[in-house]
């Protein structure tokens, strides 16, 4: 039973520490965020903090990795706009709280964290397929990634009135074709990656 009292304690501490970072850099911005800041408003002690991180930077990762998660199945994997929707519902729901995560710095960390995530995905339609891209995969990759977030942050500044299917819709045939042309591959190649089920999360911003 103590593994599981540890384990839950852990996840409530890092559940703690998630929203103290979060709302701290909604109210001052993330580079004015320290970890100092951060553990005063969680309530918990310096050295627990470094338990779990090893920086802000560390947090903030994983506070993007959730709401990059689907965004990187649209490469390869076999997404469509019901699965995409409540994403971008989310987004637009919360458009005012949290739109300092669509302006840099953190949008620009937003899109190497994603282009990471993506690049692994890459790799496998290459292999798939046997393309023979010019540009290097992690190239590729932030390219894909800076799209996407450059789309939902268009559409949330310029056009709310859009509907999220329409923006879904956009956004997975802009993203297959992307993939398709800096691959080198026919605008009718498969780059579906096989065996893969997609299991979804909820974004945490």
């Amino acid at each position: 039973m103590t593994p599981v009292k540890t384990d839950r304690r852990t996840q409530r501490t890092r559940q703690a520490l998630m929203m103290a970072f979060v709302g701290e850099v909604l109210s001052r911005g993330y580079e004015d965020v320290s970890v100092e800041d951060i553990v005063k408003r969680a309530n918990i002690g310096r050295s627990t903090f470094y338990m779990h991180y090893k920086s802000k930077e560390e947090l903030l990762r994983e506070s993007i990795s959730r709401p990059s998660t689907i965004l990187s199945l649209l490469v390869g994997g076999d997404v469509t706009v019901e699965m995409l929707v409540p994403q971008l519902l989310h987004f637009h729901e919360q458009r005012q709280r949290n739109g300092t995560f669509f302006r840099d710095p953190i949008r620009r960390m937003w899109a190497k964290r994603l282009g990471e995530m993506i690049e692994p995905r890459l790799a496998k339609i290459v292999r798939q397929t046997h393309a023979q891209p010019a540009l290097p995969l992690a190239f590729i990759a932030v390219q894909l990634a800076e799209a996407q977030i450059a789309l939902v942050t268009n559409w949330l500044a310029d056009k709310p009135a859009l509907k999220s299917e329409a923006v879904a819709s956009a956004m997975i045939a802009g993203t297959q074709g992307g993939v398709r042309a800096m691959l080198g591959l026919r605008a009718d190649a498969t780059i579906l990656i096989p065996g893969e089920k997609i299991k979804l999360l909820r974004t945490t911003i």
